[in-house]
């Protein structure tokens, strides 16, 4: 029976492993306002597809939150903003855009998982949030690479 919550599904995690005393942040992959999208990005966490993620670093400047750390816990929400898993960062660099790997955009696990398809898709998708904050996307802006695993499922 998945969890009801975010807490239940982390006391859960704790009841089968040692956190020493670690706290986690809900996360989820893709827009909010398009809940298929979301799903069809957890599906692919959950199958074990995606298993990395990047995010340009003025996305967590701008926002005023912390990048993500080796060793950070988040609770994987689905489309409907439900609780289904535990992901753990394991990797976590800041790397120009095109310095990007073709492995990294591998282990993204989106379209033809090639490197020019990522920077295709990423163009498309990073260019207007950076252009609202001022910014442009070139070969040298920094993005967070990310890297995680699914450490413990709802089911």
């Amino acid at each position: 029976m998945p969890a009801q919550s975010a807490e239940q599904l982390w006391n859960a995690y704790n009841e089968t492993t040692d956190t020493h005393g670690a706290s986690y942040q809900t996360r989820w992959f893709g827009d909010q306002s398009q809940p298929q999208a979301v799903q069809a990005l957890t599906d692919l966490v959950l199958a074990g597809t995606k298993t990395a993620t990047t995010t340009p670093l003025d996305s967590y400047t701008h926002e005023q939150v912390a990048i993500p750390q080796v060793g950070d816990y988040n609770i994987l929400l689905n489309g409907e903003m439900k609780p289904v898993a535990i992901i753990k960062t394991v990797v976590s660099e800041l790397i120009p855009f095109y310095r990007i790997s073709a492995e990294h955009a591998y282990h993204e696990g989106e379209g033809d998982r090639t490197i020019g398809d990522w920077r295709t898709r990423k163009t498309t998708q990073f260019t207007p949030t950076l252009e609202a904050h001022g910014q442009s996307l070139n070969a040298d802006t920094p993005m967070v690479s990310e890297v995680f695993e699914v450490v413990y499922r709802a089911d």
